[in-house]
């Protein structure tokens, strides 16, 4: 199997007793680029490191079907997110000093998401949603909203060793929120 990774450290960069490892699911939809925004924008700090997963679909990396001109418009396509990413580490904290690697897998999402927990030994995993397979049902937080989730979040929410952190773009948190607020059944105790 063709895999590509990418890492890079920030100027200064230290790895200390008190690192952080995050590992972030960021699928070039609109769900994984608001998990990979949300992880920078609120949740790594100084001195954190972040893995981004960029799964990529087996058929288009098939080593019997690829030539070494396919393999460079992977490269060249991971080496741009990077780019994109440290842009966004910048634009969000200019001082702030993170490891971050950028990994290219083909393969299904679920069992690469397994191999790298088991790899790099993440304090949590960030994924988003895109909430078109299935309704979640039976979890506290959820049961009242009946938040919809997408098959690879559902998955880690119950395979997963460790934390999962399920980001919901944010256009569908306003949606929702509209909503409830347009509910005339909605009290107003809870108004803010």
């Amino acid at each position: 199997m063709f895999s590509f990774t990418l890492a890079v450290k920030s100027e200064g960069y230290v790895r200390t007793r008190s690192t952080r490892v995050f590992l972030c699911a960021a699928s070039p939809d609109e769900s994984g680029r608001e998990a990979l925004d949300w992880s920078l924008e609120a949740l790594v700090q100084d001195g954190d490191e972040l893995i981004i997963l960029r799964g990529v679909d087996e058929d288009v990396l098939e080593r019997s079907t690829l030539t070494d001109k396919d393999h460079d418009v992977v490269r060249d396509e991971a080496r741009d997110l990077m780019r994109k990413i440290q842009a966004k580490n910048v634009e969000c904290d200019p001082d702030r000093k993170l490891s971050l690697i950028l990994e290219y897998i083909p393969g299904r999402i679920t069992d690469t998401l397994d191999r790298l927990i088991a790899l790099y030994r993440p304090d949590s995993v960030v994924v988003g949603t895109r909430g078109k397979r299935s309704v979640l049902s039976g979890l506290a937080l959820s049961v009242n909203m009946g938040t919809a989730i997408g098959s690879v979040s559902k998955y880690c929410l119950s395979h997963s060793p460790v934390p999962i952190i399920v980001v919901r773009p944010e256009r569908k948190v306003r949606k929702a929120v509209e909503k409830r607020r347009a509910d005339p059944k909605r009290g107003t105790h809870f108004e803010s």
